[in-house]
């Protein structure tokens, strides 16, 4: 293989380690904040595989002569203009975070699918055969959990969609408790989705605690 294209390549599977150190985040985040017991059960199998996926990166990467990132990508997941998502946050119930977030999820699961498939066709045409296997069983891994987020979507929104509904249509009787319900909620989605940048490296972290210690860490210690 010309060191060019070998070295494309390397930066091609790096982009995969940094798509799956992000995904690890978030699937972590997702087994704790599901209010969904199915959905928790296949995000704790996924979780599992998401480590394995990243180790059998590394390995390879190393193995063909190039250095594993610790780095993080980003993960393409749709968002709506600020105004709007503000709007949406401001009156949302858990269901209907959990309806949000599971939707996001088959975006990333598809996003990863498709991006597996590239890197297969290419070790194929640059004849990188220890390659090609490493990268299959991650694929499918990938599929098997794209596929469950859609075959078990109906469900999903079955199970879910009385609790925003009866959100909406709440008595005058329980309207207080409805509201702080839904602040308490509104809360907990703002902890989930919200991210935080360092102003002084521009690298974003999903929690105000993370950036801390980032800053302690990278930042602080160099002033010193």
């Amino acid at each position: 293989m010309v060191n060019h294209q070998h070295d494309k390549f390397i930066l091609y599977l790096n982009s995969a380690l940094a798509m799956e150190n992000a995904a690890l985040e978030r699937v972590q985040r997702r087994v704790q904040t599901t209010i969904l017991e199915d959905a928790k059960q296949q995000l704790q199998h996924h979780l599992e595989e998401t480590r394995e996926q990243q180790d059998r990166l590394r390995d390879l990467i190393t193995k063909i002569g190039g250095t594993p990132t610790q780095e993080k990508g980003e993960l393409p997941i749709s968002k709506p203009p600020e105004p709007i998502r503000s709007t949406i946050h401001n009156s949302m119930n858990s269901a209907e975070a959990e309806l949000i977030q599971s939707v996001e999820d088959t975006i990333v699961e598809n996003a990863e699918v498709v991006g597996y498939n590239l890197l297969i066709q290419m070790a194929e045409k640059m004849n990188v055969g220890d390659a090609t296997p490493i990268l299959r069983q991650n694929l499918q891994e990938e599929e098997k959990m794209f596929g469950w987020l859609r075959a078990n979507a109906p469900a999903m929104f079955a199970t879910l969609w009385p609790q925003m509904d009866s959100s909406s249509v709440a008595t005058s009787a329980d309207s207080k408790t409805t509201s702080s319900k839904i602040k308490t909620t509104t809360q907990k989605v703002a902890d989930i989705s919200q991210t935080f940048k360092c102003e002084s490296c521009n690298a974003t972290f999903n929690s105000r605690e993370d950036l801390r210690q980032h800053t302690i860490n990278k930042h602080e210690g160099k002033q010193k």
